[in-house]
Parts: C-alpha cells; structure tokens; sequence
C-alpha cells in the first residue's frame, strides 16, 4: 500500500510540473477586454494616379451644403493598361444647424454619366464594409466619392474626351433625421 501511494504522489508530481512547465512556456493569450490583430502583406501592381478638375461645375441648392470642388481621379492599372474613373467631391455645411450623411463605407454621392462613349460601367468586386451616418455640425467640410468598392461598379475610361456628369449629393435634416434632403452636381471633365 505504501508503493501505491508513492507511486500516486509521483504521478502527481509530474503532472503539477507539467502544468507549470505548460503555463511558463505557452504563448500570452489576449487579455479579458483586449483584441488581437492580424497583419496580412500583400503586393498590387502599380498604378498611376492622377486627378483632374472639373472644367465647369454648378450645384443646387445653395445651402446648407456648399460644394467647394468637383473633381475626377484617373487610375491607369499599369499591369493591364486599363483606366478607372473616380469622382470626388469636396462639401461644406454652411447651414445653422447639423446636417447627416452617409459616412465610412458608404457614401451620400452618386452619379449618372451621359458619356457612355467615354465611360464604361462595369461591375467590380464589392467589398464588405461598415457604414453608418454622421453629423456635419456648421462650418464642418467633407468629403464624398463614387463609386466605391461598397457599390460594386467600376467606372473604366475607354476613350478619352468630354464627359458630363450628374451627380446628387444626399443628407438627412432635423432632430431625429427624418427630413432628406440632396444637393445636385452637374460637372463636366476632359479625360485623357
């Protein structure tokens, strides 16, 4: 009965400094409340990018959004030799009170090209992304473009020339956004 118990208490020895030997060497978990991050490399072919202004733009209204400048940046894929359109917008709330928009991943502008000779329209990968609504208080500037990689669509420049574009600007008024509300945008742009 005594080699019995010996035998027990050795075995438990080696089963305790196996669990001490495991907790001194295993890698540090996340702590209770913390995040753990993942980093993923990868490598894109190059690109050149440029961006041109709008040769003529005017909006409606006047207010509360202000569109400060209209532009479009061109992205030549230089693996395929392919070109892709992307329309910017610079905003500013001169209203007395805080309007909402589409921000994240998502966006309060679209766009409907006239120049179908110019622009193709064609579908991409869509991405999955957040996006939510924020408050531009007065004086607050922005930033919008279209397409993103939320829509799906890829606007490829196929020849260059003249294009002219309709855009509309959306946001939300009142206390509990329930008054929609849009800017409209009619630019034209010279692609080469």
């Amino acid at each position: 009965m005594i080699r019995e118990q010996r035998a027990l208490v050795a075995v438990l020895a080696v089963v305790v400094v196996s669990l001490l030997a495991a907790t001194q060497y295993a890698p540090p978990g996340p702590a209770a409340g913390s995040t753990t991050t993942t980093t993923t490399s990868f490598t894109t072919t190059s690109s050149t990018v440029s961006i041109t202004s709008a040769s003529s733009f005017s909006f409606i209204p006047s207010a509360p959004l202000q569109v400060l400048s209209v532009s479009a940046q061109t992205t030549r894929d230089d693996a395929t030799g392919k070109v892709y359109l992307t329309l910017l917008v610079a905003y500013k709330n001169i209203g007395s009170e805080a309007v909402y928009v589409t921000r994240g991943c998502g966006s309060p502008l679209s766009a409907n090209i006239s120049s179908t000779s110019v622009i193709a329209e064609n579908q991409g990968v869509r991405c999955l992304c957040a996006e939510f609504i924020a408050a531009l208080n007065p004086e607050d500037s922005g930033n919008a473009l279209t397409p993103g990689c939320w829509s799906g669509v890829l606007y490829q420049v196929v020849h260059p020339g003249t294009i002219s574009v309709e855009m509309k600007l959306t946001y939300w008024s009142g206390q509990n956004q329930q008054n929609p509300g849009a800017t409209s945008i009619e630019a034209s742009f010279t692609l080469e």
